[in-house]
């Protein structure tokens, strides 16, 4: 670990057995109870890459200035093929977004520039969706926990 790159655990919601759980995110402690998160969080829903966060002891975060990023997360029951991971990444690439997963490539995650546009980002969310119906999708920090859009990209 450098002096520039830690991580801090995130709240990534409740489980059946009523004890919290957590999400070991890269970060940069900013001092005090503050971080700029440098990898968009899978399970953590409410920030991305380049969002700066505050956090209290338990996990618990709330943003207090936002990225320039929207956070894509899709989950699937079994291992999706690394093949079908390329294909989703490439359009991706075009526009300069990060795709990444980890073994066993059952959760995948997609940091865009918010710049790139809903219309485009859903344009390849749905077109790869459409091959692969047993995978899910949502946006990690566009939708509140009331369902309501955030609004932070306005």
């Amino acid at each position: 670990m450098s002096e520039n790159h830690e991580h801090v655990l995130l709240l990534a919601g409740w489980g059946k057995n009523g004890k919290p759980s957590h999400e070991l995110t890269p970060a940069r402690h900013l001092g005090g109870d503050e971080y700029l998160i440098l990898g968009t969080p899978g399970l953590a829903n409410g920030c991305a890459a380049g969002d700066r966060v505050r956090v209290d002891e338990s996990g618990a975060f709330v943003v207090v200035e936002r990225g320039p990023n929207v956070a894509v997360h899709f989950y699937a029951s079994s291992a999706i093929p690394e093949a079908d991971l390329h294909e989703l990444r490439a359009p991706f690439e075009h526009l300069e977004a990060a795709v990444e997963w980890s073994e066993p490539r059952r959760f995948v995650v997609v940091t865009v520039p918010v710049d790139a546009g809903f219309p485009r980002i859903e344009a390849i969310v749905n077109e790869w969706i459409g091959r692969h119906p047993d995978v899910e999708w949502n946006y990690g920090n566009v939708y509140g926990e009331d369902g309501a859009p955030l609004g932070w990209w306005a």
